[in-house]
């Protein structure tokens, strides 16, 4: 519907404006130990008000009424009434419990990217988060939007029906695209006074892996279970291939 793609381009543009605005921040002051802190800090208070909005109907309206919009269906929980026995009022508990949000992995990931690795390194997997996570979705939506998308699931169960949500092969051609055309923002090709470097190859081998990441992150899979959420998991990916690569070249 164009209410659920409102809500869902709105998620995406989100997505990038904090990464962009993370990114820009590193370019005025360090990203490790300052940036990495303060990260670690943000993340922990996101969490402190996780909890209350999980235990307290206040907390939540509150929450919701602000970021109600932003968050996908299995983050946004529900209550239900309960009658008191005692002083004959009504109380609220919790009738499903609240996933973390995309953004509370967000924060992880590119915490974890400035403290594992070099400042372009850890840009480069950031830009790669920022970038093209939600560009393989507003791509897979678009398509899909105009009848023209597959699923992978679809596609791997040759299926004929159309299948809504989950990773698409437009969505995941385009976060290949998008990858290694980030990786060249922070990352050269050939030797110069930065230390990495990588070839289109390796370019190319770490979008093909981090779109196999998103596609996989965060759902379940047989004999696996339930993979993390890949807002956590793609910048990490980007920058252990790209310090790898950069070693073996």
């Amino acid at each position: 519907s164009l209410i659920t793609m409102t809500l869902h381009i709105a998620r995406r543009i989100q997505h990038a404006v904090t990464g962009l605005v993370l990114i820009s921040i590193s370019h005025i002051m360090p990203p490790y130990p300052v940036g990495c802190i303060l990260l670690l800090l943000a993340t922990a208070a996101f969490y402190n008000i996780h909890n209350k909005r999980v235990e307290d109907p206040k907390w939540d309206d509150w929450y919701l009424q602000r970021f109600g919009s932003l968050l996908r269906n299995h983050e946004r929980g529900e209550w239900e009434e309960v009658d008191s026995k005692s002083n004959m009022t009504h109380q609220q508990r919790r009738k499903s419990i609240p996933a973390l949000p995309g953004a509370f992995y967000f924060l992880i990931g590119v915490a974890l990217s400035t403290f594992l690795f070099p400042a372009a390194v850890a840009r480069t997997s950031v830009l790669v988060l920022t970038v093209s996570d939600p560009t393989a979705g507003l791509v897979g939506s678009w398509f899909t939007l105009k009848g023209f998308n597959l699923a992978w699931k679809q596609l791997l169960t040759k299926s004929i029906a159309p299948m809504e949500g989950g990773p698409s092969v437009a969505g995941s051609f385009a976060f290949v695209v998008s990858t290694v055309l980030c990786t060249y923002v922070y990352i050269p090709s050939t030797n110069s006074a930065r230390s990495t470097t990588l070839s289109f190859y390796s370019r190319l081998c770490i979008g093909v892996v981090a779109s196999m990441t998103e596609a996989v992150g965060g759902r379940h899979l047989p004999f696996v279970g339930k993979i993390a959420d890949d807002n956590l998991l793609i910048p990490l990916v980007v920058g252990c291939l790209a310090c790898w690569l950069d070693a073996n070249e």
